[in-house]
């Protein structure tokens, strides 16, 4: 058995509102995260931070008929995305990614994969 690394990013489809609207019969996937990376702006203590609007595709709307999920929602998205107790951090990933680059051309026997959170 060979083991690969994949070294992988996701990036979900991003682009401004003027873009989005001009998207004419693009209808996203399923669970496809669709965002507006212009949609509002907060002001906070003189300080301007742009949150982006968020849209689920249903796979069967357009982007344009999806509605914008709500703050908290998007908040929730966000810290459940960002949680590195139920998804790898960064410093895992290279880890097993180099564990497994060692082992490229070798089969591995008698290994367990043991997950400590601290």
């Amino acid at each position: 058995m060979s083991y690969k690394s994949i070294n992988s990013r996701v990036k979900h489809k991003t682009d401004t509102t003027a873009n989005w609207n001009a998207a004419i019969g693009f209808i996203p996937l399923k669970g496809e995260i669709i965002v507006y990376s212009d949609r509002y702006s907060k002001t906070e203590s003189g300080v301007t931070t742009y949150e982006p609007g968020i849209k689920i595709g249903t796979g069967n709307a357009y982007v344009q008929d999806l509605t914008f999920i709500g703050d908290k929602e998007a908040k929730d998205l966000l810290d459940h995305i960002r949680n590195t107790s139920i998804h790898t951090s960064e410093t895992e990933k290279t880890f097993w990614n180099d564990k497994l680059n060692v082992n490229d051309e070798q089969e591995v026997h008698g290994e367990t994969l043991l997950f400590n959170r601290n």
